[in-house]
């Protein structure tokens, strides 16, 4: 058919020719096969699939551009907003059948611009910038706890600079795959009651959100640590300024100094370490480890305080039915038995009182004064022998029960109470009161080693508990030993005498001895054993850990007395001795 036409149309261009320009038209028979049309090989046309569907809302405008509301075939998305050739682009709103919606702007079909997400399941609130659906760019998230992060966000999380606000905690610097990484800053809030926060900040390095690299924690306590970190821990060098004063430069493992103080120790020559009265001595304490070695730390708090040996009262006496109201509780020591505070102090005591060689003179007259007694005793014995044998019992009984009573001061002969002894110038009575001398003060650790200089044992309080109760018990024995089985009575004749030539003699240089006894308690401490204490009382304790306390026996003796020096007289000259003898003799013979 088409070449039938195609001839009509030669037909006419050949009659509009001239004659000279017309080609000789040669025709011919066509057959059978040359009328078939040749086939025509087209190329398809492939359909673009655009979003609009029969069942869509609303129609989309002519050419997919304008405004339109289009749900998609599996009805879980639902577009409202602009379009441009069919795709999604401008402003628009994206809402998804589990609640999760996003408003904002589009691009190309795609999720691009700034907008406004909302989480529905975990809450969250995104307003900022999108990369092809994700949050890229800067952006703030509203967490449901009413925590808030404002930063960078790369790929849905958070990465570069940002800030997180939490309830607890803010924290602003870097990040890298929603962990903090890089230099930062975190403050924490104040202390609360449930102690989640402390009210710390910490200013450093972080690695994979903890703590690692050099950075400076300034405590809520006012303690600061400035040295490297490692797994939220110190690790490797640093300087600790703890609140208690203590002061640790070095090296640190797993949170800890490589040195730690675990123990005291008190150096001394010789155990137990023998003091006198009234003269001073001076104690070294020092901070050990494990491996018995000095650890160097600084201002670490050492308390050194005194004990005596803890007496139960016994029930029916007066420190009994006191003892639940007093304080002061018992301490165990490492030498099987407890004991009390006894007052130590660093004051020098006053020496009101006579001098040593005043005391050395007063004893040996005492002394003189018990050899007088006991040879006037020897020429009395053939008097005394001559006692009436026709003495009964009863007066014997009586004479017992008169000498107890006067043991313990009551005399019933009609006397009433016995008088006290004079008490010496220079002792205060108990009604006085005396008042407690000032405690050691306690020592602050400079490398670890801490000295206390000028140390005494005070005078013992009026009536302090455990000389009261050793006192009691004392009397408790000798009432016992009164309790012996009855002898007959020549013995007990015999040992009546005894006993009052005995007191008869020995009453004044003992009355002396008692009050010069007495005069040295109040004016030192009276001699016996004691334990000295040492103790870390460092507030509050440097990380956590109290040190264990150490203890020393102490031997309280008398002053030593001074050898007098002897006074050079004159020489013995035998010579001039004999020629005097030889003289006086010769007189004589004439």
């Amino acid at each position: 058919m088409t070449s039938v036409l195609a001839l009509y149309r030669n037909h006419d261009a050949l009659m509009n020719m001239s004659s000279n320009q017309q080609p000789t038209l040669i025709l011919r028979r066509l057959s059978v096969d040359e009328y078939v049309l040749p086939k025509i090989h087209t190329k398809k046309i492939k359909r673009v699939n655009s979003e609009r569907k029969p069942f869509s809302v609303n129609p989309f405008p002519k050419l997919g551009t304008g405004h339109g509301v289009y749900v998609f075939e599996n009805q879980y998305f639902r577009y409202e907003g602009e379009w441009v050739k069919g795709k999604k682009h401008g402003f628009g709103k994206l809402l998804l059948k589990d609640g999760t919606y996003y408003e904002g702007q589009f691009n190309q079909g795609e999720i691009t611009g700034t907008g406004f997400k909302f989480f529905s399941e975990t809450k969250c609130k995104y307003k900022g910038q999108f990369l092809k659906g994700e949050m890229h760019g800067r952006g703030i998230m509203e967490f449901p706890d009413s925590s808030e992060y404002e930063g960078n966000f790369v790929h849905n999380r958070k990465n570069g600079y940002g800030v997180m606000r939490t309830p607890l905690t803010q924290y602003d610097g870097g990040y890298q795959g929603n962990m903090r990484h890089g230099e930062g800053r975190m403050v924490y809030a104040p202390m609360r009651y449930d102690k989640t926060s402390n009210g710390d900040r910490y200013e450093g390095y972080w690695v994979a959100d903890k703590r690692h690299g050099p950075g400076v924690l300034h405590c809520a306590d006012g303690s600061i640590f400035d040295g490297n970190f490692d797994n939220d821990e110190f690790h490797g060098h640093g300087l600790y300024r703890h609140i208690s004063g203590v002061i640790y430069d070095g090296m640190w493992l797993k949170g800890f100094p490589a040195k730690m103080a675990s123990k005291l120790h008190i150096v001394v020559e010789n155990t137990p370490m023998v003091i006198r009265q009234g003269t001073p001595f001076t104690i070294t304490v020092q901070c050990l480890n494990d491996e018995n070695d000095v650890v160097g730390d600084e201002g670490r708090e050492i308390q050194i305080t005194a004990g005596f040996k803890y007496y139960q009262p016994s029930k029916g006496s007066a420190l009994f039915d006191m003892i639940e109201d007093v304080e002061d509780k018992p301490i165990d020591t490492p030498f099987g038995y407890q004991v009390v505070h006894y007052p130590l102090t660093n004051q020098e005591q006053e020496n009101d009182g006579p001098s040593e060689e005043d005391e050395e003179q007063e004893l040996s007259q005492s002394q003189t004064q018990l050899d007088l007694k006991e040879d006037e005793d020897e020429n009395q014995n053939n008097k005394e022998e001559e006692i009436k044998e026709g003495e009964d019992g009863e007066k014997l009984a009586e004479n017992e029960k008169q000498d107890d009573e006067k043991e313990d001061g009551v005399d019933n002969s009609g006397g009433g109470v016995e008088e006290p002894d004079e008490i010496p110038n220079n002792t205060t009575t108990e009604t006085e009161s005396v008042p407690l001398p000032p405690p050691v003060p306690n020592c602050r650790s400079e490398e670890g080693v801490c000295v206390w200089n000028e140390v005494y044992l005070a005078p013992a309080p009026p009536m302090y508990r455990p000389f009261v109760a050793m006192e009691e018990a004392e009397n408790d024995k000798k009432s016992s030993s009164r309790g012996k089985p009855a002898i007959n009575k020549d013995d007990r004749r015999s040992s009546i005498v005894s006993e009052q030539r005995r007191q008869t003699i020995h009453d004044p240089v003992d009355k002396m001895r008692r009050q010069k006894e007495k005069a040295l308690e109040e004016k030192y401490a009276k001699t016996g054993e004691y334990v000295l204490m040492v103790h870390d009382v460092t507030n509050p304790p440097f990380l956590g850990r109290t040190i264990e306390p150490a203890f020393l026996l102490l031997k309280l003796k008398r002053p030593e007395a001074k050898k007098r020096a002897k006074k050079e007289g004159k020489k013995w000259d035998t010579s001039q001795h004999i020629r005097r003898s030889m003289v006086a003799t010769e007189g004589l013979e004439d």
